[in-house]
C-alpha cells in the first residue's frame, strides 16, 4: 500500500513537472481570487513572476482596488518609444460556482485545458504576452533595442477602468510607457462566422470600440398608497410606458469609414453575389436591402447599430404586495457606435420619449475615442497572426463591447485587440460565465503569436 501511495506521489509530481511553464503560472494566477476591487494579492503574484523573470518593474498605485504596475523589457527611464501590451487583472465574480464542472478558482487542467474564472478573461492573455516577453529577452541583445516593450497589468477593467486604464493615460504617467501601440483584448479567431462557408477561420483585430453609457431611470410619482385604489399614474406605469417606448424605438444603421472596412474584407471572403452585396453595403442602390440584411444576421447588425440593453427594474423601497411604490428605477446599458454625434442623438432621444416625471441620470460612461487607422503595426499583427494560422483571414472589426482600449485611444494612442487564438463555441460561451476555460493549445498559440509580432521589431 505505502509503495502504491508513494507511486502516485511521484506520477503527481511528474505531471505536474511536465506542464509547461505558462500552464502553470497561469493556473496559480486563476486561484488568487481577483474579483474587481480585489487586485492586489493576484497583483503582487505576477508581478513577482515578472521580477523572477528579470523584468524591470515600475509600480504606478498601490491599494486593494487599485494595484497599477508595468513589466519593462528596458527600463522606463530611458524614455524609449514602446510596444505596450495591457491584460487586466479583476474578473468578475462567479455567483453560479455550483454549476461549474470546476471549482471556479481552482486552476484546474483537465484534458489539456485550463479552467477558471480569467482564464481567457484575461489572466491567459497576461500569460501569453509575459511568455513572449520572455522569449525575446532570451533571444534579444536588450541593450541595443531601439524600442521597449511594456506590458501593463491594469485593475478595474470589468468596472469601467476608473480604478486601472483612467489613472494610467494621464499625460505624466502616459509620457513614461511613451506608446507607439497599444495591444489589449478584443476579437479572437472564429469558425462559423462567414454564412457560406461555416470552415472558414476568421481572426478579428478590434481597431474601435463600442461607447458603453450606463443610464439610471427613476420615476417618482405621489400617489394613493393603498393598492385597491385605482390610479393611471403610478411610478411604475409611468416607468414601462417609457421603457415600452426605448425597447420600440426603431434602430438607426450607421455605415461608417471604419465600418466599411470590416464589409469590404468580409464580402471578399465570403465572394459570390451575396458576398459582392456585403463588401459595397454602403452603396445607394443597396440601400432597400440593408435592414433586411443586418436584420437577419445579428453578428453584422450590432456593427452598424446602436443597443440600449435593459438590465435591471428596481422599487427603492420595498413594500407589502397591497402597497403602491412611490418610485421604480430602471438601468439601461446602452452601447453607442463610436462617433462623436452619438451620444448627443441618444440623450435627445431619451428627452423626447421620457414622461417629464421621469429622472435621467447618466451613471458611467467610458471615453469617446475614434478608430485607430490600419496602421504598420496593425499590419505586423495580421501576419503574426497568418504565420501561426497560415489559413486564417483577419479583418478589422468595431468591438462590441468596451475595454481598456478605448482609454487609449481616447488619447490618440493606436490600438488593437486580439485575442491571439482560435474561440469555439463553448469557449466564447464560458467568458463571463460557468466553465470559463483555456486549451492549453490555445494558450502556446497566443504565445507564438506574440513573438512572431515581436520579432518584426527586433532582429534575435
Amino acid at each position: 500500500m505505502k509503495i502504491f501511495i508513494l507511486f502516485l506521489f511521484f506520477i503527481k509530481n511528474i505531471v505536474c513537472f511536465s506542464q509547461d511553464e505558462g500552464s502553470k503560472i497561469l493556473c496559480n494566477y486563476i486561484k488568487l481570487k481577483s474579483i474587481s476591487g480585489n487586485e492586489k494579492p493576484a497583483a503582487q503574484y505576477i508581478e513577482g513572476v515578472c521580477k523572477q523573470m528579470g523584468f524591470n518593474i515600475t509600480v504606478f498605485s498601490d491599494s486593494d482596488s487599485s494595484y497599477n504596475f508595468c513589466a519593462s523589457l528596458l527600463p522606463l527611464q530611458k524614455k524609449l518609444p514602446s510596444i505596450l501590451f495591457i491584460n487586466h487583472i479583476d474578473v468578475v465574480p462567479a455567483e453560479d460556482s455550483a454549476n461549474w464542472n470546476k471549482t471556479p478558482f481552482s486552476g484546474t487542467i483537465s484534458n489539456d485545458t485550463i479552467y477558471g474564472r480569467g482564464a481567457i478573461d484575461m489572466k491567459g492573455l497576461a500569460v501569453m504576452q509575459l511568455m513572449a516577453l520572455k522569449k525575446i529577452k532570451q533571444s534579444t541583445n536588450v541593450d541595443s533595442l531601439k524600442n521597449n516593450i511594456i506590458i501593463l497589468f491594469l485593475s478595474g477593467e470589468e468596472t469601467g477602468g476608473i480604478n486601472g486604464a483612467a489613472k494610467i493615460i494621464k499625460p505624466q504617467l502616459l509620457q513614461q510607457l511613451n506608446p507607439l501601440v497599444v495591444l489589449g483584448e478584443g476579437g479572437g479567431g472564429l469558425t462559423n462566422i462567414i454564412p457560406n462557408k461555416p470552415n472558414e477561420l476568421c481572426f478579428f483585430i478590434s481597431n474601435a470600440e463600442k461607447k458603453s453609457i450606463w443610464l439610471k431611470l427613476e420615476a417618482k410619482v405621489k400617489t394613493n398608497g393603498h393598492g385597491s385604489v385605482h390610479s393611471n399614474k403610478t411610478a411604475h406605469k409611468i416607468l414601462l410606458k417609457a421603457i415600452n417606448k426605448i425597447e420600440n424605438t426603431e434602430e438607426r444603421i450607421v455605415i461608417d469609414k471604419s465600418t466599411k472596412q470590416t464589409f469590404k474584407q468580409l464580402g471578399s471572403i465570403m465572394g459570390g453575389f451575396k458576398g459582392f452585396i456585403i463588401k459595397h453595403i454602403n452603396w445607394w442602390i443597396f440601400k432597400p436591402l440593408r435592414k433586411k440584411i443586418f436584420n437577419s444576421n445579428e453578428a453584422l447588425k450590432v456593427l452598424v447599430t446602436n443597443s440600449y440593453q435593459l438590465t435591471q427594474i428596481q422599487n427603492p423601497e420595498k413594500g407589502a404586495i397591497n402597497q403602491v411604490a412611490q418610485s421604480a428605477v430602471a438601468y439601461y446599458d446602452c452601447r453607442l457606435l463610436p462617433n462623436k454625434s452619438e451620444k448627443p442623438l441618444l440623450l435627445k432621444l431619451m428627452f423626447r420619449i421620457l414622461d417629464p416625471r421621469i429622472k435621467l441620470t447618466i451613471l458611467d460612461e467610458s471615453p469617446s475615442a475614434e478608430p485607430s487607422k490600419l496602421n504598420v503595426h496593425y499590419y505586423n499583427l495580421k501576419k503574426a497572426v497568418q504565420t501561426v494560422f497560415p489559413t486564417a483571414k483577419v479583418v478589422p472589426v468595431l468591438f462590441p463591447a468596451t475595454t481598456d482600449n478605448s482609454y487609449f485611444r481616447s488619447v490618440d494612442v493606436p490600438s488593437f485587440g486580439l485575442l491571439p487564438f482560435q474561440l469555439s463555441k463553448s469557449m466564447v460561451e464560458s467568458v463571463h460565465a460557468t466553465n470559463e476555460k483555456l486549451p492549453i493549445k490555445a494558450l502556446n498559440d497566443g504565445i507564438n503569436v506574440y513573438i512572431d509580432f515581436l520579432k518584426k521589431y527586433y532582429t534575435p
